[in-house]
């Protein structure tokens, strides 16, 4: 039987690069990516000059080939090839060329009409002519892009149906059998005998080691292996003699590169390294073809470096699934030496084909065994050959010719004939060495007994060439496990108790009572930590019943208590495996992540804070998660793009979304991020290895994932938050009218039962649209009072009638809409509407006096002007009452005002300012009402205002005007509908303005000052009958220590900062790098999270500084591994420093202990025991004068 080396050639031609030929079996070139050299260099694989890649269209001559189709057609039964449609191709073809001349010749005439176009406008012509041939140019542009595309479509179509033509036959390949060019060696000796196997020498000889798996996965021993060496030593030298230099190929290759070359994915080795994209397959192939192509995917050949001739030694790996042959015939593995060239003619190709076959012929004479040359037939070649000329070696085991396609030289599948015909004892090994000028040192005298033994990295071999079988592979961290149960044990112990009104939980729960009746709330903090509870309180079966008025007062016994605190529990106890999962990602030691797990465990303020329907535990997970995410997504930076990657770069942006969907503290997490993010994508731009397109698409990744997708998040958390609540509830008045008017009940639909435009003689309530203290409405009021003569500083008034805002719904708001050439104050018939630019008079419907306002200051801002009802008092003060109406959000001039929906801005036509409420409370002559002045800056929210109710006046009685307007409540029956984006951005806006807080006091309130000394704890709960109470307060023992860590990094950071400005290097670069890392995650986490609150004017509690402490707790451990790693190589020290970290330990656990009765309230201490844990003087604990039995 005869081993095949064949040698093949195809030609692939490239539109204004170069013609490619080659030898090799290197097929579908013309479907690689390539890359254009400066220079004509050849760069070296994996260089970062060719990291970008650009397509080169091929010239197919697809004309050329269709021009004669009893060619093609000869060629595909030559190949006895079938499903090839030369029919089709040349219809599509047609359709091609017919499209190709429809975009020329519209392209000559968007030309010509262009030069035309310019001519008319250059020669003044008259503008009708020259837009209509602007339209003309239009419409060919669009039949152009139309033809554009549709050409491309035909395009693509066409070149894939070209690329299934087989190549043109050379005059030489023969069409039925294979023809024998040259045959050497003689077979009278080999035919008929009992030659014995390679394989069963292998197993006498122990030269050859077979893998348990079967017999091809092998490796050589002995003179085999150092055989081996010396083949390709030997065809190296031999073929770059011949003018082909030497590449290191690369052992592996992605996908395409495999298909590029004819090849299917399942006939090569894919990489099993965890590390690999599950979306870019690379395949393990070593020198072959796919090695050449790998080498020069991104690169153009330029014209002046051909011929390029390149020869790749080295190993080898395929994948054939099942083969008829034996042992090493169809071995996996193998060493190869392959060949490439391109040539500039076909000439040169030809020339270089013949020498090539010679060569290689007296290459294999050398073994003396029987060769021959074979040509092979048509029907034998691939698409791209044109002819193919084949090696073959006898074998005597299968007594055949076996024709083995493709390579110079395949060192095992020689070996192994030469293992049967006995060619590679010692002697011959020898001499095989010296007749290849491949030098020795020792000769067989001096060698003396070889030991064959196995002592080659066997399992190395079988675990980078053996197909392994899928598994699954995780690791499970028993640590992350322990301190998960514990804060799950601790969070979960009578969590059912007390079954009462645990602070805010008189907000949250009620909050989550009203998403279950759809009924409209509002709070200062975005809904998902609310919608959660709502969820959990559905699955718990929240019923009707959610009557607790107090702090303190029993839940309802159908209440699911345990049900909605279980979620903020789970939660809570998820942020101890985060913590550590964090200082792992920081690359902390275990024993540091261990650390910071057991002082989030153990603090007892997180864990009250975890057990009850608060936002904190929920807002402290979600936070951790988008931290550690965001540390797992940088440290794949090694895996850019992976889908592990993308997985953690989106949890990110989603986690962070969720903190700030939760509390607005969660946008110092985001910012923190952000900022990191922005950091390292600074440092990439340094990176010379990335190329321009590679940064614009980390770019563009990073704003999708971590700005868009966070911003779609938050958008669909109100989308939700506001499709449910949709029921009138006892916050709407916080809201505008059109708001209120959207919901259910109340105030909903005041359009219906009302006239929607407004018309001279109406009579209308003006409330102020953009309070300047939201959930403090007002409306424009008069009563029969007036302004004091002077002032409190010594300012006078006009003593005309006051006009102020007031916070509540009164007869005295209401105003009838007088023309000013009318003394009529009902409306006409049929009514004549108020618009956009109309001048109107205000006339009050209880006094019947007219809105007034002139040069006299305010009385409370004096740069405005007072605003009052005209009294005449006979004096030289006369009347000035004319309004002009500005609908600021009119889509037309001629705009018609409406109830509810239209924004007015009332200016005054004596000075030209307009109607304003500055949210200024008046003393007491003022009735602690609000004032109302007129102001030159127009332009602002303040001056604008919307009517409210609405209704027209029918009669001209004055009593019976004060009648209807007495009577004016009305109850609608439909809703007014807005958009999402009106409810979300008015919502918004309440929520940022609101100041709710700002005035209350509270005596377990606290200034951040006192927040990193635990001056003060704030009690959430006490019994009624007994002392068992419950308080937050945190472990004294980590929050000192733990802000003492943040104080002493602060300054080991300044004093490593000065010292390397000195030139004193502490610490090595890569150290520095990461305490300097360290300090800007943690500290300044720290820091972003803390000082705001100083620049705040709320009522500020302490359950605010909880995120600043989990990030305290993580300073704390990387100041601990600091300090191991800094005195590791002293003596004693590390020994003193665990033995301080276990007493910080043991110190707090007894504190924890110690503070428990407080954390779950489940212990009635006594009076002195309690004071007994007042450790600061500034903490207060609740005792009760006297303890009752709670009632039976």
């Amino acid at each position: 039987m005869a081993k095949a080396l064949s040698l093949s050639y195809c030609r692939v031609r490239y539109d204004k690069i170069i013609k490619i030929k080659r030898q090799c079996n290197f097929t579908h070139i013309s479907m690689m990516k390539t890359r254009c050299c400066q220079e004509g260099n050849l760069p070296d694989f994996g260089s970062s000059v060719i990291s970008e890649i650009s397509q080169i269209d091929p010239d197919l001559d697809i004309g050329e080939r269709l021009s004669n189709p009893m060619e093609i057609q000869n060629n595909i039964q030559a190949r006895k090839l079938e499903h090839i449609s030369i029919q089709k191709l040349a219809i599509k073809y047609n359709r091609l060329m017919k499209l190709s001349l429809e975009k020329q010749s519209l392209e000559q005439e968007r030309k010509s009409l262009s030069q035309t176009i310019r001519s008319m406008i250059k020669e003044k012509e008259q503008k009708e002519e020259v837009e209509k041939s602007k339209e003309m140019a239009r419409e060919l542009r669009e039949r152009h892009d139309t033809s554009v595309k549709s050409l491309q479509g035909i395009q693509n179509e066409v070149r894939l149906l070209a690329f299934g033509l087989p190549n043109v036959l050379n005059e030489k390949t023969p069409v039925d059998n294979e023809v024998i060019l040259e045959t050497h060696g003689s077979l009278e000796l080999h035919e008929g005998s009992n030659s014995i196997s390679h394989i069963d020498l292998a197993k006498k000889s122990d030269m050859i080691k077979f893998s348990s798996a079967g017999d091809r996965a092998f490796y050589f021993l002995g003179e085999l292996a150092e055989t081996q060496q010396n083949l390709l030593s030997y065809f190296s030298a031999r073929i770059t003699e011949h003018g082909f230099i030497p590449i290191v190929a690369p052992d592996f290759c992605k996908d395409f590169v495999i298909e590029g070359c004819g090849r299917r994915r399942d006939m090569a080795y894919r990489m099993q390294q965890p590390h690999v994209d599950k979306e870019i397959h690379y395949n393990v192939l070593g020198a072959s073809e796919a090695s050449f192509a790998a080498y020069l995917t991104k690169m153009t050949v330029p014209q002046k470096v051909l011929p390029l001739q390149l020869v790749s030694t080295g190993p080898s790996y395929d994948s054939v699934s099942v083969s008829k042959y034996p042992g090493l015939f169809t071995a996996a593995q193998t060493s190869k030496t392959n060949l490439f060239g391109v040539y500039s003619t076909l000439q040169d190709c030809y020339e270089k084909f013949e020498e090539l076959q010679q060569l290689i012929v007296q290459l294999y004479k050398n073994f003396d065994v029987p060769i021959r040359l074979v040509l092979s037939p048509a029907h034998k070649l691939k698409l791209s050959e044109e002819i193919r000329a084949e090696l073959q070696m006898w074998t005597p085991s299968l007594q055949e010719y076996l024709p083995v396609y493709g390579e110079v030289l395949d060192t095992t599948k020689l070996i192994a004939v030469l293992v049967e015909f006995g060619s590679t004892d010692r002697d011959s090994s020898y001499s095989l060495r010296v007749n290849m000028e491949v030098e020795s040192t020792t000769s067989p005298e001096m060698s003396g007994e070889r030991t064959l033994s196995s002592s080659y990295p066997q399992d190395d071999i079988h675990h980078r060439l053996m197909p392994e079988p899928q598994r699954v592979e995780f690791e499970v961290d028993i640590v992350q496990i322990l301190l998960f149960l514990a804060a799950l044990a601790t969070r979960m112990w009578m969590l059912g108790h007390p079954r009462a009104v645990v602070f805010d939980e008189l907000h949250f729960a009620k909050f989550a009572f009203l998403y279950m009746k759809r009924i409209f709330f509002f709070d200062v903090n975005p809904p998902l930590g609310k919608l959660l509870l709502a969820l959990a309180g559905g699955y718990g079966g929240l019923g009707n019943n959610a009557d607790f008025g107090h702090i303190g007062a029993d839940f309802s016994p159908s209440f699911p208590v345990y049900v909605m605190r279980l979620l903020p529990a789970v939660l809570g106890s998820l942020v101890v495996p985060l913590v550590y999962q964090i200082a792992v990602e920081l690359r902390l030691s275990r024993w540091a992540a261990l650390l910071a797990g057991l002082c989030v465990v153990f603090d007892n303020a997180i864990l009250v804070q975890s057990r009850f329907m608060l936002m904190e535990g929920m807002l402290l997970f979600f936070m951790c998660l988008s931290l550690y995410s965001y540390l797992k997504f940088r440290n794949l930076s090694h895996r850019e793009f992976s889908v592990q990657w993308f997985f953690w770069l989106s949890l990110t942006g989603v986690s962070f979304a969720c903190s700030l969907s939760i509390k607005y503290v969660g946008f110092f997490t985001a910012v923190l991020i952000l900022m990191q993010v922005a950091k390292d994508y600074w440092k990439m731009l340094a990176d010379v290895t990335k190329t321009d397109l590679g940064l614009v698409k980390h770019l563009f990744i990073r704003a999708l994932f971590l700005l868009t997708v966070p911003i779609i998040s938050y958008l669909f958390i109100f989308y939700i938050h506001l499709s449910l609540l949709t029921k009138a509830g006892p916050h709407d008045n916080i809201m505008t009218s059109a708001f209120q008017a959207s919901l259910e009940g109340g105030l909903a639909a005041l359009t219906k039962g009302q006239p929607l435009r407004i018309a001279f003689g109406s009579q209308i309530t003006l409330r102020h649209t953009n309070s300047l203290s939201p959930g403090k409405p007002c409306w424009l009021h008069s009563h029969a009072h007036v302004y004091p003569i002077r002032y409190a500083d010594g300012r006078g008034s006009s003593h005309q009638q006051q006009v102020t805002c007031y916070v509540f719904k009164d007869i005295n708001n209401w105003w009838i809409i007088k023309h000013p050439d009318s003394n009529l104050l009902v409306v006409d018939e049929p009514p004549k509407p108020v618009k956009h630019g109309d001048l109107i008079q205000l006339v009050h419907g209880i006094t019947s006096r007219a809105l007034n306002s002139h040069d006299v200051a305010a009385p409370l801002t004096p740069q405005n002007q007072e605003v009052s009802c005209y009294i005449d008092y006979n004096i030289s003060m006369p009347a000035q009452n004319l309004w002009k109406v500005e609908i600021v959000n009119r889509k037309s001039d001629n705009e018609a005002w409406q109830t509810i929906n239209s924004h007015v801005r009332l200016h005054h036509m004596g000075t030209g300012q307009a109607l304003k409420s500055t949210g200024k409370q008046l003393p007491d002559w003022g009735f602690s009402q609000l004032e109302v002045t007129t102001d030159r800056v127009t332009d602002q929210p303040a001056t604008v205002w919307n009517v409210e109710e609405h209704r027209y006046t029918k009669s001209t009685d004055k009593e019976s005007q004060t009648r209807d307007m007495a009577h004016a409540e009305m109850i609608p029956t439909e809703p007014t509908h807005l958009s999402f984006w009106t409810k979300f951005l008015e919502l918004q806006y309440k929520m940022f303005m609101a100041k709710g807080d700002v005035e209350m006091e509270h005596k377990y309130s606290s200034e951040p000052i006192q927040w990193p000394f635990l001056s003060k704890n704030v009690a959430y709960w006490m019994s009624p009958h007994s002392n068992e109470q419950i308080h937050l307060i945190g472990n004294p023992v980590i929050w000192y220590s733990a802000f003492l860590s943040v104080m002493v990094y602060l300054g080991l950071f300044l004093l490593y900062l000065m010292r390397r400005q000195r030139g004193f290097f502490d610490l090595e670069e890569e150290d520095w790098t990461q305490f300097a890392f360290l300090g800007e995650l943690l500290v300044g986490g720290y820091l972003l999270h803390y000082l705001p609150f100083f620049l705040t004017d709320r009522t500020l509690f302490l359950h605010s500084y909880l995120p600043c402490v989990v990030y305290k707790i993580l300073v704390l451990a990387a100041l601990t591994d600091h300090f191991y790693f800094l005195t590791n190589r002293v003596a004693y020290i590390p020994t003193v420093l665990t033995t301080l970290m276990l007493g910080l330990v043991i110190a707090m656990l007894w504190a924890f202990y110690k503070l428990s009765p407080f954390s779950y309230g489940s212990t009635s201490l006594k009076a002195e025991e309690i004071l007994g844990l007042m450790w600061k003087d500034t903490w207060d604990f609740l005792i009760r004068a006297s303890v009752s039995p709670p009632p039976q």
